[in-house]
């Protein structure tokens, strides 16, 4: 009797092993691909603005960019698919916290997504049409 219940835990064991190792070959591709956000500052008149970006596991910092320079963050999304990075953006023309990394969102538009805040709002760069379109306007 021992014998048989050893033999089914292995086989269930293997059963086990063999369902992972066929959904780790399944998997998306882009979940383990490193993307990057660009955020350039495009404001008029020399002027500075202030981003804090942070996900659920990692806070990256509130950072001044000046002008004609660009913020720029690199990540690997997590393997659930459910990677999100909210910035919030604050010039003199207005202020917003905006989802810049959504992985549902993103994973086909973009691996090195591009922005770039304005006095409007915040512009994204559309890898298709290859030209920034609006996106987000100061709150």
């Amino acid at each position: 009797m021992v014998d048989k219940t050893k033999y089914a835990l292995l086989l269930l064991l293997l059963a086990l092993f063999l369902s992972v190792a066929a959904a780790l070959e399944k998997k998306d591709e882009s979940i383990t691909v490193k993307a990057s956000v660009w955020v350039d500052n495009k404001l008029p008149s020399g002027q500075n603005f202030t981003i804090h970006c942070q996900s659920k596991d990692d806070d990256l910092g509130v950072h001044t960019i000046l002008p004609n320079q660009n913020y720029t963050f690199h990540f690997h999304n997590n393997i659930w698919g459910t990677t999100l990075f909210f910035c919030r953006v604050t010039t003199s023309y207005g202020q917003g916290l905006y989802d810049f990394y959504k992985y549902k969102r993103d994973k086909k538009r973009c691996t090195d997504c591009a922005y770039m805040v304005t006095k409007d709002g915040v512009y994204a760069l559309s890898t298709v049409r290859g030209q920034y379109d609006f996106i987000f306007k100061w709150e």
